[in-house]
């Protein structure tokens, strides 16, 4: 595991651990979020691992823009409208997914949760990456949200913090709701 606050190569530190399969935490306009490339099922597997999350509950990804949201899910014109009034920001829109993504990131009735970050970080990741990232918070199922590093790392086994690549801690988060979601 490694931790940087500040780097000149933070984005291609990240995407590098993320094409590797790994897992980076990261500040976003909510709270410290996880990242797993979301195509790849060994990577999914890993954060399923991370996150104690019981089976068949779907994770959120991040996208870039609205033509990458429109590779994984089917919009319609309702589904537009939300992109365009809320997004980017602190909103996660579910539809229908088309079965592009790692094994477990869509719901089991085939859904899935997009978010477009207004925390530039993210969007950066994203894009450079070239594929959704998961966009789940940086805690273990069922215990305090996170918006400092501490909060992560002192809540989880030292089995959890062996599966973490990288952290990039950005200080201390605003105490902001996490995303909402419409689905």
């Amino acid at each position: 595991m490694r931790i940087i606050k500040e780097n000149p190569n933070i984005i291609k530190l990240a995407v590098d651990a993320l094409k590797q399969g790994g897992l980076v935490i990261f500040p976003s306009e909510t709270t410290y979020g996880i990242a797993a490339d979301a195509t790849n099922p060994m990577a999914i597997k890993k954060l399923n691992s991370y996150k104690k999350r019981p089976l068949g509950k779907p994770y959120s990804v991040a996208v870039s823009n609205i033509k990458m949201a429109e590779e994984y899910v089917s919009l319609n014109n309702t589904a537009r409208n939300i992109y365009k009034e809320f997004l980017p920001g602190p909103v996660t829109v579910v539809s229908y997914g088309k079965h592009k993504l790692a094994k477990g990131v869509e719901s089991e009735t085939g859904t899935l949760g997009i978010r477009i970050s207004s925390y530039p970080l993210v969007g950066q990741i994203v894009k450079n990456l070239g594929v959704p990232i998961t966009a789940t918070s940086a805690n273990a199922s069922y215990m305090k949200r996170p918006y400092k590093i501490s909060d992560i790392l002192d809540n989880i086994s030292d089995k959890q913090k062996g599966l973490i690549d990288l952290i990039i801690d950005g200080g201390v988060l605003p105490r902001n709701e996490p995303s909402t979601v419409i689905d």
